[in-house]
């Protein structure tokens, strides 16, 4: 290498080595804050005060609740254990495969989940509940609760 291009060569380097850590640093500050991690999980429902029906077995619990003028009704319902079926639904007012009812929700892992309930002409003294797999199109589970309206 001859003399002139050593000195570029010697400039060239001494640029470089101001300039990477500026770079570096100027490209830090210039990162933008991360953005806020979204909950996954469903804010909670506030529940109904007086709980009108409930039933208990080694999966799941579920209550009915209503309010004191019995205008809103809601279902809270506790599984204990994972589902075997991750296509599971909950309809209300159940007569047939064809004729569903009223879809109330769908519950999936352990954990609570809380749904409205619409009251109508079907239920007068009793709540048909159907727990249903809507990929297999199989009823899992029938659930019957005497309610006083």
């Amino acid at each position: 290498m001859i003399k002139p291009l050593r000195k570029t060569h010697r400039y060239t380097w001494l640029v470089l080595a101001m300039l990477l850590p500026a770079g570096i640093i100027c490209s830090w500050l210039v990162i933008p804050d991360p953005a806020p991690v979204a909950l996954l999980a469903k804010p909670a429902h506030k529940l109904l005060p007086l709980m009108q029906a409930k039933t208990e077995s080694a999966q799941h619990c579920i209550h009915i609740r209503s309010d004191f003028n019995k205008a809103d009704w809601q279902i809270e319902w506790k599984n204990k254990l994972p589902l075997t079926v991750p296509s599971a639904v909950i309809y209300q007012g159940w007569h047939t495969s064809s004729n569903k009812g009223r879809l109330i929700g769908r519950i999936e892992a352990t954990g609570e989940y809380v749904f409205p309930l619409q009251p109508d002409s079907t239920w007068e003294n009793e709540l048909n509940l159907v727990v249903y797999d809507f990929i297999h199109d199989r009823v899992i589970d029938s659930l019957n609760f005497k309610i006083n309206r």
